[in-house]
């Protein structure tokens, strides 16, 4: 499984820019449903939030843009070493003028760190957060082998206690 990087493109004009984040049809991604649709907002630079995922319930793509600021995404399978998988990590940098989507298919773990003050990324989901159906591992767990850009310096306690892949 591997992200997909969409180029967005933006209509500029007088009045400012028009940008298209999700067109079912345009991206060749049929019969799909947005369930959810989130807002996260990151006043601070250096945030992280992650590395969660799904562990049960329906099929869940995300649908990732970054609406203002800046970012380093990772998208890790690591979450699957309970089947002897070996770990590959798909990191990217995105930015409001990057004017990218990222669709990351189900099954894999997703986190970001903030490289920027007010981050703000619309974040679009195919089926409905359930708490109980998701799972996580440390930010920094070795071996995930996930080299972020900076350390970050805002973390949530739940993101702190996930525990070691192996």
């Amino acid at each position: 499984m591997k992200v997909r990087v969409i180029e967005n493109k933006a209509h500029d004009d007088s009045r400012g820019q028009f940008l298209r984040i999700f067109d079912q049809n345009h991206y060749g991604i049929k019969n799909t449903k947005l369930e959810q649709v989130n807002i996260s907002y990151n006043p601070k630079n250096q945030t992280l939030r992650g590395m969660h995922f799904q562990i049960s319930g329906p099929v869940e793509h995300k649908f990732i843009t970054v609406i203002s600021g800046s970012i380093y995404l990772v998208a890790s399978n690591a979450h699957s070493v309970l089947q002897k998988a070996s770990v590959r990590n798909e990191c990217f940098y995105l930015s409001q003028e990057s004017q990218v989507t990222l669709l990351v298919p189900s099954g894999l773990a997703t986190g970001w760190l903030s490289l920027s003050e007010n981050v703000v990324i619309s974040y679009l989901m195919t089926s409905r957060f359930q708490d109980c159906s998701y799972s996580g591992f440390r930010f920094n767990d070795s071996f995930a082998d996930i080299s972020w850009p900076v350390l970050p310096k805002i973390i949530s306690d739940q993101d702190l206690c996930w525990p070691l892949l192996r």
